[in-house]
């Protein structure tokens, strides 16, 4: 079995795209031709996927399972990464089984099939309280360190999911629109992480400070982890909600993607996402946008650019 490949897709800022692309990318590697698997992947077999909620608002379990299986969830007390996060912060070793809190079989492909290799690891609204419990919670046998916080913050996303990294090749987590200890637990975690962003001054001025700030929790992690740590490394920046003429970017946001390519170079991904009706009728149907792809219209058109990302993403993790 191949390796398992953990990537945070990540920004501060709301409505960029981080739960079309985390969702998009990992039901992507179930959809791909045998050919093209064989290709970017070595083998025509299907990977297993675990897909993880990381963020409060839950789009991504909902994207999933749908808005009323996913309320019936919460009614039944459905375990989540809120039960997990509160187990492990608090211990060392909980006598905890993660394998209990993923849901097998509920990623849903299209109206009346599921996704057999693709798993997910469920949010709750209450996650919104956990980056406060990180912030007041010590233990009490820890001496805090005059550095900053202690490291075991960091390290419960990465202790969570270590239980069954060898059940899957690859793990996608979605993040909330923070950088705070949510999305730090996850860049901790994370092999690679990826930063969508729309084609406007506002969402791209804050792109140096994500990247800046990542690599800045990679050299203290690397300091403070006794040469264990790997640092997180970046794919790349994937531009999202793109609106084109004549089958290219309209000219502001063109210069926009221009001006990032001449600051991050080939960080940015050469391929990107346009706007269009397909992925929100996608979405309000729990299922991906390629399963509408046959619809035509804006939902093939996706479906084609979001096939090429999650390829040149494959391609990125492999160089």
């Amino acid at each position: 079995m191949r390796k398992c490949r953990t990537s945070s897709i990540v920004n501060w800022k709301e409505g960029v795209g981080k739960t079309t692309i985390t969702y998009h990318l990992g039901t992507g590697l179930e959809m791909l031709e045998p050919e093209h698997r064989e290709e970017h992947l070595g083998s025509e077999e299907v990977p297993r996927v675990l897909l993880v909620d990381n963020d409060a608002q839950c789009n991504l379990t909902i994207a999933c399972v749908g808005s009323d299986q996913f309320e019936k969830m919460l009614d039944k007390g459905v375990k989540t990464m809120k039960d997990l996060y509160k187990d492990f912060l608090e211990n060392d070793t909980p006598v905890v089984n993660v394998e209990e809190y993923i849901l097998e079989g509920v990623v849903r492909r299209n109206g009346s099939q599921t996704f057999e290799r693709i798993d997910l690891l469920p949010a709750h609204p209450d996650l919104v309280y956990t980056d406060m419990s990180f912030a007041i919670y010590s233990r009490a046998d820890f001496k805090e360190s005059m550095s900053g916080p202690p490291m075991y913050k960091f390290r419960v996303l990465d202790r969570i999911l270590e239980q069954v990294r060898d059940r899957y090749e690859f793990m996608f987590i979605d993040c909330p629109p923070s950088m705070h200890y949510l999305t730090q637990n996850a860049i901790y975690a994370s092999d690679y992480y990826i930063i969508p962003t729309l084609p406007d001054w506002f969402s791209a001025y804050g792109l140096h400070s994500i990247v800046a700030k990542v690599q800045e929790f990679n050299r203290w992690w690397d300091l403070a982890g006794n040469g264990l740590y790997r640092a997180t490394e970046l794919v790349g920046i994937i531009p999202n909600n793109v609106k084109e003429y004549n089958q290219e970017p309209i000219q502001s946001q063109a210069a926009i993607i221009n001006g990032l390519r001449e600051r991050y170079g080939d960080l940015v991904f050469y391929n990107y996402l346009t706007n269009g009706d397909g992925i929100p009728r996608a979405l309000h149907e729990a299922q991906p946008v390629y399963s509408l792809a046959g619809s035509g219209g804006s939902a093939a058109k996706q479906t084609k650019l979001l096939r090429r990302i999650l390829v040149e993403f494959l391609d990125r993790i492999a160089e």
